[in-house]
């Protein structure tokens, strides 16, 4: 993961390829991906992009956030981890406050 970019506000024609190419000249990219929606099989307007070391991210990111590509301003950022139990705690804290009025209390 640590060297992984996420790529935002990707023009929807663009394919993995023309992802792979956008970032070669900035170092060596192990992989590209668009990420295509389930439902439309279309491209969702974000990818990820892997390279094989963290100097080659960092010059990626710095110039290639904010530049255009087919009318559309990238957001190039380095991904990080979704953190798996936010969800839970999110979900249980929201509905907290309904506990003390509970008929089914524990004892």
């Amino acid at each position: 993961m640590a060297n992984k970019i996420y790529v935002g506000n990707l023009p929807t024609s663009l394919t993995d390829k023309e992802l792979f190419d956008l970032f070669s000249p900035f170092g060596a990219v192990l992989s590209a991906k668009v990420v295509i929606g389930m439902d439309s099989k279309s491209n969702t307007g974000y990818g990820y992009v892997i390279m094989s070391n963290d100097s080659d991210v960092q010059t990626a990111i710095l110039k290639l956030n904010n530049s255009s590509l087919k009318k559309n301003k990238l957001r190039v950022v380095k991904a990080h981890p979704i953190d798996q139990d936010s969800g839970y705690l999110a979900r249980k804290n929201r509905f907290s406050r309904f506990n003390k009025f509970s008929k089914f209390k524990k004892r």
